[in-house]
């Protein structure tokens, strides 16, 4: 018999944070699940983890293969899926006790095609013992009947709530369909894949309770090191973006989609190399052959903004 809902965890080389992961599933207060497991050709003591979960507990299915990313190695656990309902998690974060239960009870008593909660940020060294979120098996909710307003509501609730990670959400596998990860982005798969799968679902509920404890070490992002990895993804990505906007979304929340996520591009590119002093004419190559383009459109950033971008791209 099928489970209601598979789990799907991506795992490479996270052997040290993989126990309290695969334990806070295996803990969970709804137990009608599969958890797919797979391993993207790690070379630390992640395969002995998971096989060790696996022969205790029937409901943890372990797949290996060789690297090809996280996008491929979530492709596969889709592929493979054969719950009603698809959540995903990190192999460095942890659900919550209740976080199954919690959003399985949202999406079918109200008949939504996905759910949402929070991730509650902790720090690198987090132990699933330390664990204390002030869930409630029945939280407060907002239904929401259309696509559009959901994404504009959730993007501004903060950090805990970011609409692109998947790993705080339960989907109806219906809605998810044949869509799948884009294997040739990262990061940037995560945004392209909520974008593609949103337009299906008519009904989306959002919850403040808190579904993930999400790792947020002060040694991730903002303060990582500035290299090339760090803003190659931005071009594909917004090649990718582009044809969802035109094909997928009406003009005005495509004008709204830009506001918000120039803001991104210019930051994670042009601020971060001038506050580094490092690789701006990269940056500035990189840039250039979509600049002035559709696929960049800069005219969304306030004029200031806008300016420096200009007078970057001009000087490098």
């Amino acid at each position: 018999m099928a489970p209601k809902v598979s789990v799907i965890i991506a795992n490479y080389n996270n052997a040290k944070y993989l126990p309290d992961c695969l334990r806070s599933v295996a803990t969970q207060s709804f137990s009608d699940f599969e958890c797919i497991v797979v391993d993207d050709g790690s070379t630390d003591d992640s395969a002995k983890i998971i096989r060790k979960f696996a022969r205790k507990d029937g409901r943890f299915v372990p797949v290996f293969q060789k690297n090809a990313g996280a996008s491929a190695a979530r492709n596969r656990g889709l592929d493979m899926a054969r719950g009603e309902y698809i959540a995903f998690l990190d192999s460095d974060d942890c659900f919550c006790p209740d976080a199954l239960l919690i959003m399985y009870n949202l999406i079918t008593q109200n008949n939504a095609d996905l759910v949402g909660g929070g991730g509650a940020l902790v720090m690198d060294d987090f132990k699933l013992s330390d664990g204390h979120t002030q869930n409630f098996i029945n939280p407060p909710f907002r239904v929401y009947m259309n696509t559009i307003p959901a994404l504009k509501h959730i993007a501004t609730l903060g950090n805990n709530y970011r609409f692109v990670w998947v790993w705080r959400r339960m989907f109806r596998r219906d809605v998810i369909g044949e869509t799948r990860f884009d294997t040739n982005l990262y990061p940037g798969e995560d945004t392209c894949f909520i974008l593609e799968v949103m337009p299906r679902a008519t009904k989306i509920v959002e919850t403040p309770a808190m579904v993930v404890f999400h790792r947020s070490a002060p040694t991730a992002i903002s303060a990582a090191v500035f290299n090339q990895k760090t803003f190659a993804y931005i071009t594909p990505t917004m090649r990718r973006l582009r044809w969802i906007m035109d094909t997928m979304y009406p003009a005005n929340f495509s004008a709204w989609f830009y506001k918000y996520y120039m803001e991104l591009v210019i930051n994670e590119t042009i601020c971060r190399a001038m506050k580094y002093g490092r690789l701006r004419h990269q940056v500035a190559d990189h840039l250039r052959p979509i600049y002035g383009t559709r696929i960049l459109p800069t005219k969304y950033l306030r004029w200031p903004k806008r300016l420096i971008f200009w007078l970057f791209m001009k000087v490098f």
